[in-house]
C-alpha cells in the first residue's frame, strides 16, 4: 500500500530545505509568502503553497533539489536574459527596457519583464535583433559593407561616405540595405558604382601626381582634444556609430564635458548610463537637438 503523500512540513523542515536558520525561517513565514496552518497548536507550512512560491522567486535556493524560479523563468525575462537575446550588455538591456517603458514585475526588488510584454516591444522596434533574426540576416551582412568599411576601402573620412550616399550623381547605382536600422551597401553595387565614377579612388588606384581630395581614413580618426576642468585631453570615442560618448558630444557642441552632463541631467536629450563610468548618447537625437540649440543661440546674438 502506497504511503499517503505528505502535504505539510514543519517550519524547521522548511528552513533545512533552504539552508536557513530558525530566525530566517520564521521571518519567511511571517512575510506570508506561502500558506501555513496550525496542527495541534504548532505551525506547519503547506507544501503545495511553498512549492508555488519557490517556483516564482529566485532569491532562495534549496540545499539540494531543483533550482528556484521555474515558473518565473517560464513567464518572464531578467535583464540578463534580454541581454543574451539581443547580444547587448546586461546594464544596457536594463536601461533599454526602462527607457521604452516595457511592463515589468518586481521580484525581490528586481525588475523582471513578462515575455509577452518583451515580445510586444520587440515586434514594434527594428534596431535590435534576437539570434534567429541575426542568423536570418547573416547572408545579407556577408554580401554588404558598413559605412565605416566603405570609408576604409576608399580611404576617406566616414562623413565623405555619407555625403556620397546623399549627394553623389551616381548614388542610385549603390544598393542600400537596412539591417538593424543601419544602412549597408552591397559589395556588388559598390563595384558597379566604383567603375562608373572617377572622383574617388582606392589607395591602390590613386593616379600618380594627382593630389588626394580628402584626408586618409586613418588620419580622420585622430582624436581631437576636449576641454575638461583639469585641462585638455584626448576624446574618448564610441565604437557604435549610432551613439556618442560624452567627449564626442562636447566636441560637437564646442563645450566642456561638465556642460554635457548638466544637459543630460536636465533632460535636453536622451542618454544611457551603460556602467558607472560609461554614458552613451543617441547620435540622431543629439544632432537634432544640437541643431536647434545652435539656431537659438545664433538668433540670440
Amino acid at each position: 500500500m502506497n504511503k499517503p503523500q505528505k502535504k505539510t512540513m514543519t517550519v524547521r523542515e522548511m528552513g533545512r530545505l533552504l539552508g536557513l536558520k530558525k530566525v530566517e525561517s520564521y521571518w519567511l513565514v511571517h512575510k506570508q509568502y506561502f500558506d501555513t496552518i496550525l496542527v495541534n497548536g504548532k505551525m506547519r507550512v503547506v507544501i503545495e503553497s511553498f512549492e508555488n512560491w519557490y517556483a516564482g522567486q529566485v532569491k532562495y535556493h534549496k540545499v539540494s533539489g531543483e533550482p528556484p524560479g521555474e515558473q518565473l523563468k517560464q513567464d518572464s525575462y531578467s535583464a540578463r536574459d534580454i541581454a543574451q537575446i539581443l547580444g547587448i550588455s546586461e546594464s544596457y538591456a536594463y536601461d533599454l527596457m526602462s527607457r521604452d517603458n516595457v511592463d515589468y514585475i518586481l521580484v525581490d526588488y528586481w525588475k523582471r519583464f513578462p515575455k509577452e510584454a518583451f515580445e510586444k516591444w520587440y515586434q514594434v522596434q527594428t534596431r535590435y535583433r534576437n539570434q534567429e533574426d541575426r542568423w536570418r540576416d547573416a547572408d545579407l551582412e556577408n554580401r554588404s559593407m558598413s559605412m565605416p568599411e566603405m570609408a576604409r576601402i576608399l580611404d576617406v573620412p566616414r562623413n565623405v561616405v555619407y555625403s556620397i550616399l546623399d549627394h553623389d550623381p551616381d548614388k542610385n547605382l549603390l544598393e542600400i540595405v537596412v539591417i538593424a536600422d543601419r544602412r549597408r551597401i552591397t559589395y556588388e553595387s559598390f563595384d558597379r558604382w566604383y567603375s562608373a565614377q572617377n572622383r574617388y579612388y582606392k589607395p591602390e588606384d590613386q593616379p600618380e601626381g594627382v593630389p588626394r581630395r580628402y584626408p586618409s581614413y586613418q588620419n580622420s580618426l585622430a582624436k581631437p582634444k576636449v576641454e575638461t576642468p583639469r585641462g585638455k585631453r584626448e576624446v574618448r570615442q564610441s565604437e557604435n556609430p549610432d551613439y556618442l560618448t560624452v567627449d564626442e558630444a562636447a566636441v560637437m557642441a564646442e563645450v566642456n564635458t561638465d556642460r554635457i552632463f548638466r544637459w543630460i541631467k536636465v533632460g535636453y536629450f536622451p542618454a544611457f548610463r551603460i556602467s558607472r563610468m560609461v554614458t552613451r548618447i543617441p547620435r540622431k537625437e543629439y544632432e537634432i537637438w544640437l541643431d536647434e540649440w545652435k539656431m537659438k543661440n545664433r538668433k540670440g546674438e
